[in-house]
């Protein structure tokens, strides 16, 4: 791999600070640099030998950046610019933050798993770990996809739809309209969906929702428990080191956006998901009974302009699933030796899941999460 040392140079005209909101930003190429000597701003680092180049930003009255030393003939993406989105060809658009909607009710099961949860973890998470760049807000109450301004929103996430988890009376009903306004937003719009399941306990009922407005898209929900306590590690107490989860790691290199550096989740029960088509790609599958068919646990799908991302568990909006901090039960070495590799924060990496699927589906490089200093090493997010 090679490094890039990067000089940002920033100014600022006072007079003009508000008169352009956007930047255009362009990579062009410099003078070659070589591995003892560097450039100027437009010439090489001191790379192998390689093109120098500077990104420079134009069309942009308020601020100007230059970065000096980039390797224009390196085949690897323009490195990312804090404030800026990058592709390949060296275009860079000043970033926004990503706009998330949770839809229907957050997770309640984790709560009760003697972790310090709340139903609003996921949001608090989003909103206090992501330095700015991501904002998330939940609506509980039911409303109809075409009564939503869509156009506010980057992400929409479909979690619990309905009124109460314990009431399967409670399900929200969706119209074909709703369908097609969702799949209209994703596919020409660019918009994106994270779905998720195994919040009721009767599968067969909880997916309805969820179904109606995934039937565009070629996504189904099948009304089954994946995983139960039969499928913890060996012996099953193991299984409460993780607060009842069951470690899952069965994932697909072949989908490298979401799966890079992607060690162990918790999940619990969930649904398996039905996604036909080779445009359909499988991050993973249940790999507990190798005998059996396996059933597929997540997809990752580009419709149109946008994409989609279902997941066939809950577990992974737990905070007592994330390990940040470390639990004075399970955590304990000494009082719980056997849980030492099976807490969350020995063995699980949950906030490096969310960071990979959020890049993703909003096609952002821009998103960021930290995780606190007390966290545990498999908490730590890894970049590239």
């Amino acid at each position: 791999m090679k490094f890039h040392r990067i000089l940002l140079i920033g100014f600022v005209a006072s007079s003009l600070s508000l008169a352009c909101a956007g930047a255009t930003v362009q990579a062009t190429p410099g003078g070659g640099g070589s591995q003892s000597g560097g450039g100027g701003n437009a010439g090489g680092a001191g790379s192998d030998g390689g093109a120098g180049g500077q990104i420079v930003i134009i069309n942009n009255l308020d601020a100007s950046v230059i970065v000096s030393g980039f390797d224009a003939g390196s085949p690897e993406p323009l490195p990312d610019l804090k404030g800026f989105q990058c592709d390949d060809a060296g275009s860079c658009t000043r970033c926004q933050p990503v706009r998330i909607l949770s839809l229907g009710q957050p997770a309640t099961y984790g709560a009760n798993s003697g972790s310090t949860d709340n139903t609003d973890a996921f949001q608090a998470f989003m909103n206090s770990n992501t330095k700015g760049t991501a904002t998330m807000q939940m609506l509980k109450t039911f409303t109809h996809i075409t009564d939503l301004d869509l156009s506010q929103y980057d992400v929409i996430i479909l979690q619990a739809l309905y009124t109460n988890p314990y009431d399967p009376y409670g399900l929200w009903t969706y119209n074909a309209a709703d369908a097609a306004a969702l799949y209209d937003w994703v596919n020409n719009k660019g918009g994106a969906i994270i779905a998720m399941s195994g919040y009721f306990s009767d599968s067969t009922v909880e997916i309805v929702p969820l179904n109606q407005l995934l039937a565009p898209f070629g996504i189904t929900y099948d009304g089954d428990n994946t995983y139960t306590s039969n499928d913890c590690p060996n012996p099953p107490s193991l299984c409460y080191c993780a607060y009842g989860s069951i470690p899952f790691n069965n994932w697909n290199s072949q989908v490298p956006d979401i799966t890079r550096n992607l060690g162990k989740v918790g999940v619990f029960m969930g649904r398996s998901i039905t996604c036909p088509g080779a445009d359909c790609q499988i991050v993973g599958t249940n790999n507990v009974d190798t005998t059996a068919q396996s059933k597929i646990a997540g997809v990752a799908k580009v419709v149109g302009k946008g994409r989609v991302f279902a997941w066939g568990d809950e577990w992974v909006t737990y905070t007592s699933q994330w390990g940040l901090t470390p639990d004075l039960q399970y955590d304990d070495p000494v009082k719980y030796a056997q849980c030492v590799g099976y807490t969350p924060m020995t063995s699980y990496g949950v906030p490096q899941f969310w960071y990979n699927v959020f890049r993703w589906v909003a096609q952002s490089t821009c998103l960021t999460i930290v995780v606190p200093p007390s966290a545990g090493p498999e908490q730590q997010i890894i970049e590239s």
